[in-house]
């Protein structure tokens, strides 16, 4: 593969781990009073989601650790529907706190996408 290439698919992988960033940083929002947006919790329509769909599992299919990555995007839209569905019953604190539930979802998705990186790279 030229070298281009690989750097592009590197950048293009990367977006994962940005897309994860804003979305945990939508919800932040959202928990601490921002406006709800409904893509936020739609594991096809949120940023990550997005990507997902639009690109990398079409572009990344051979990788078997792109599937896995999408079952986190759900899984974390699913953590996501039950923080802000926690905020909206006024368990406010409850729904804050559970934001730290996601950081295994951060290091298991840095994961995902280093082992990603390195078999688009090969």
């Amino acid at each position: 593969m030229l070298n281009s290439q690989v750097n592009l698919n590197s950048l293009d992988i990367q977006q994962a781990r940005i897309k994860f960033i804003l979305f945990k940083s939508k919800l932040r929002s959202i928990l601490y009073g921002g406006t709800l947006d409904d893509t936020l919790l739609s594991p096809r329509d949120n940023a990550l989601g997005q990507w997902l769909y639009t690109s990398a599992l079409n572009k990344y299919s051979y990788i078997p650790e792109i599937r896995e990555l999408e079952r986190l995007n759900v899984h974390v839209t699913r953590q996501a529907q039950d923080l802000v569905n926690l905020y909206k019953r006024g368990k406010i604190e409850e729904a804050r706190n559970g934001l730290g539930n996601l950081d295994f979802t951060e290091e298991e998705l840095t994961r995902l996408i280093s082992v990603i990186q390195t078999k688009a790279a090969a």
